[in-house]
């Protein structure tokens, strides 16, 4: 997954999580039963939330941000008109967001001085080196480290679930999504949200890494 992608992933989900807040015992039993030709009942019996019926839509390609098309239809099935127009304002807003964005995808950043602007994370050498760095030792410290960056909860366990397998490709979405949500981000923010963590060993790595190219 891109890292456009991840980021409206993370969104999307944001908008499930309120939907799933709207939606009462009653109906979230009834948008199951609409459920049943997809979800099988022994997985229909593990669901408790609104959350865990997305979840298992998007288990079997029900539902994603760029297809809502079967959530829209039972949510009118059930009446919630209001709920519909929620996810299509959503929709529009990411549109508008996409549009208004065309350079979204090669944006640009500060260096490691924050004294001019350089390529996206993707493309920016150092800062790989940097993501390098930091995941190759963060291991299952990313999460703490992602609050001190200021990720909601809701993102750090979006990022959770699309890399469940994958510990080291955890911390550095988690490290990507941070720099994409703050394109005034530097070397030095991440050193201070770092050793905020306790994490002074990756931090003075850091810290040598960047003193290092300012000698070259």
């Amino acid at each position: 997954m891109g890292d456009t992608e991840q980021r409206r992933s993370i969104e999307f989900k944001k908008c499930l999580n309120e939907i799933g807040k709207k939606l009462t015992d009653e109906q979230l039993e009834s948008l199951k039963f609409l459920c049943s030709d997809y979800i099988g009942r022994k997985r229909q019996e593990e669901i408790k939330s609104p959350l865990n019926l997305f979840q298992a839509l998007e288990e079997r390609d029900k539902l994603r941000y760029d297809n809502t098309s079967f959530l829209k239809e039972i949510l009118l099935t059930e009446k919630r008109e209001d709920l519909v127009k929620y996810i299509e304002t959503f929709e529009a807003q990411q549109q508008i967001f996409t549009d208004s964005n065309p350079t979204q995808n090669s944006g640009t950043r500060l260096n490691a001085r924050g004294s001019q602007r350089q390529p996206p994370v993707h493309e920016d050498a150092r800062w790989c080196e940097v993501f390098d760095l930091v995941e190759n030792n963060l291991g299952r410290n990313w999460r703490q480290l992602a609050r001190k960056l200021r990720l909601s909860e809701t993102e750090i366990e979006c990022i959770s679930e699309d890399h469940s397998r994958r510990l080291r490709e955890q911390g550095r979405q988690a490290l990507i999504l941070w720099s994409e949500k703050n394109e005034d981000a530097t070397f030095q923010d991440l050193v201070t949200a770092l050793r905020r963590c306790q994490l002074n060993d990756i931090a003075d790595q850091l810290v040598k890494k960047i003193a290092s190219w300012d000698n070259q």
